[in-house]
């Protein structure tokens, strides 16, 4: 089976209707940021611990990433609850952010059988995708500042 790519998703999800238009509230969005931001400092102090857990830790910073992709593409005026159409749409309508489309989806997907089938996230799944994360995370934060000044 083919891989899918974003713009298959992207098309996919929008012949099904699961993007929707959205206001471009812009006080909305910086509380949401300021709220993720916390959560997402808030998971950076919890790796401090003696015995962190890494699957809490993975799933704070994988929220992190997903709500400042959803507050982003609010500037297109768009939203969805499906994540990997989340992360199609930044991928598509944000090129310069040189975003990697199968990080998106091994982030995804580690959350989703956490989530969904019960497998715990190890230390070394979390380092795996630590700095990346941290990097798109800074990258959004910016994207969003910058838009929100506009």
């Amino acid at each position: 089976m083919r891989e899918r790519t974003p713009q298959d998703v992207y098309e996919e999800l929008s012949a099904e209707g699961a993007y929707e238009e959205a206001g471009c509230d812009k006080d909305e969005i910086t509380k949401i940021k300021t709220l993720t931001l916390q959560d997402y400092e808030y998971g950076k102090m919890l790796k401090k611990l003696q015995n962190p857990n890494w699957r809490v830790i993975f799933n704070i910073h994988y929220d992190a990433l997903r709500e400042l992709c959803d507050a982003l593409i609010r500037f297109k005026q768009q939203k969805t609850s499906n994540h990997q159409g989340v992360f199609a749409f930044i991928i598509l309508q944000f090129p310069e952010l040189e975003f990697d489309w199968k990080f998106f989806e091994i982030v995804r997907t580690v959350r989703n059988n956490n989530k969904y089938r019960g497998t715990d996230i190890s230390k070394e799944t979390w380092k795996n995708a630590e700095l990346q994360m941290d990097f798109y995370i800074k990258g959004l934060t910016e994207q969003i500042e910058k838009r929100l000044k506009e």
